[in-house]
């Protein structure tokens, strides 16, 4: 394992990956995960993104939907 890592949290490992202070192997090796789209996936659901990534666009239309969702779901709430 990098001896730069001993000791880490996972925060700590994940946002050194962010920032590009480690790299991809590094972080799995400490991870022990296999694949790289594992390692994407550890990332974005802590809320981190993969050095060089930016997060998907949301199509106007779809973020039109979002309050009428919303809207209804609370309309049946208080039914």
């Amino acid at each position: 394992m990098n001896e730069e890592l001993q000791g880490c949290s996972l925060a700590d490992v994940l946002e050194k990956l962010e920032k590009g202070k480690i790299g991809h192997r590094a972080a799995m090796e400490w991870l022990n995960v296999k694949s790289y789209n594992a390692l994407v996936e550890i990332m974005h659901a802590n809320g981190r993104l993969m050095p060089g990534h930016q997060p998907m666009r949301v199509a106007p239309e779809t973020r039109a939907l979002l309050p009428r969702i919303f809207r209804s779901a609370a309309v049946g709430r208080d039914a």
